[in-house]
């Protein structure tokens, strides 16, 4: 088996853009670590620089049949990283400035009896739809948005993969937004305002 630890940048940017995948390998490892060290100084979060992290890698590998166009291997992946974390830090401000404006308009609301009964309406339509999920899934959502647990401390509880526990989050948040528009006729905002305003 052929091993590129002796290989320089540029060669192995010939072989990432051959669709060599142990070329590619040999690009992760060397730069992994420094690039998630990188995203955290931005994002100040270590969980959500790995999500970073291995969003620019694949950025890389998806757009690999352009690396013979990069003079350097190091410069081209941070500056990737740099742009993923400042869209990231954009988007995060939006949503979360829309998830303000939910929770301030929608809290106030719930003084009123009638109000009441329309956020139990909705906690049992979230009880419904979480309970068609498998039960390891219900799981994972009651830890990570009910418990507000870290992927991580999650992944420990239920002694699965923390990339375990980001497939089952994915996999709620998705049904739980196509019932919420489809049979509510209300965004997944509203719904995770809800769960916010119970704990």
């Amino acid at each position: 088996m052929t091993t590129y630890g002796s290989y320089t940048d540029k060669e192995l940017m010939v072989l990432l853009k051959a669709g060599n995948k142990l070329g590619f390998t040999e690009l992760y490892d060397r730069y992994h670590d420094s690039i998630c060290r990188f995203v955290v100084k931005y994002l100040k979060s270590a969980e959500l620089a790995d999500d970073i992290c291995q969003n620019v890698f694949l950025k890389i590998w998806e757009q690999r049949e352009q690396s013979t166009q990069i003079l350097e291997f190091g410069a081209y992946a941070f500056t990737i990283a740099k742009r993923q974390s400042l869209d990231f830090l954009k988007r995060a401000a939006v949503e979360q400035t829309a998830m303000s404006v939910v929770l301030n308009d929608y809290k106030p609301l719930l003084n009123s009896i009638e109000d009441n009964h329309q956020t139990n309406e909705y906690m049992a339509f979230i009880e419904k739809v979480l309970s068609e999920l498998p039960e390891q899934t219900q799981r994972v959502f009651h830890l990570c948005r009910q418990e507000n647990k870290s992927y991580d401390e999650a992944a420990e509880i239920l002694g699965i993969s923390r990339h375990a526990i980001k497939k089952h989050m994915v996999r709620s948040m998705r049904v739980l937004k196509d019932a919420a528009e489809g049979e509510m006729g209300v965004t997944l905002s509203v719904l995770l305002a809800v769960i916010s305003s119970k704990l």
